[in-house]
């Protein structure tokens, strides 16, 4: 009956209006710019500024950032739909300053209390060649040489064609990475990890 996919995989694209891109620029200019508010974080062997774990990272705006971006949790939800009503809470979020020749390594957001995750790419560069990746744990053909003779509607990778202002939200167990950035200017992006429960259900 021809060929058929199982379990796929999915995340959720957004973009914010050039209005709301405005205003996260606005209240995060003085915090983005002030190196003392970035460092390297233990346990991340990439090279990549961050404000993770960082003493000042509590100084940014996260509570006005989330009312910005409210909206496209609201898009989340109408589109993947829900059994029952469903809040969000935001439990953490950084800024990643991505320098030429800066990456991320493999990694996902995974813990008992992250089901969700979020990007917001803020600063991008056309030339950058920085690349955001899904990477598929279930892409085990090259170990039996399937690929080699078969056309596979499977992939290893999956790269969102992503501009200033999207957002990604996807669950926090997927692997991911970034690719080495090429540019010349940095890249900036907000990550967050999120919790989706029902509305009764109170946050630990």
């Amino acid at each position: 009956m021809g060929i058929k996919t199982f379990s796929p995989s999915w995340f959720f694209q957004g973009e914010v209006t050039e209005e709301e891109r405005q205003e996260i620029s606005k209240i995060f200019k003085d915090f983005i710019e002030d190196k003392d508010n970035f460092g390297q974080p233990p346990r991340w062997t990439a090279p990549v500024r961050s404000s993770y774990n960082h003493m000042n990272n509590q100084k940014a705006p996260w509570q006005e950032f989330f009312k910005i971006i409210g909206s496209q949790f609201e898009k989340f939800f109408d589109e993947v739909g829900t059994l029952q009503e469903v809040e969000i809470h935001p439990l953490e979020a950084w800024v990643n300053k991505y320098r030429p020749g800066d990456s991320q390594e493999y990694h996902s957001h995974c813990a008992p209390d992250v089901n969700i995750a979020m990007v917001y790419f803020h600063t991008i560069t056309d030339n950058d060649d920085c690349k955001f990746m899904f990477y598929n744990n279930d892409h085990d053909y090259q170990l039996t040489g399937l690929v080699d003779v078969l056309k596979i509607p499977n992939t290893q990778h999956t790269i969102p064609n992503v501009k200033e202002g999207s957002i990604i939200i996807f669950p926090s167990f997927y692997p991911h990475l970034v690719s080495m950035h090429k540019g010349t200017k940095n890249r900036v992006t907000f990550s967050s990890n999120l919790q989706v429960a029902p509305v009764h259900v109170a946050h630990k």
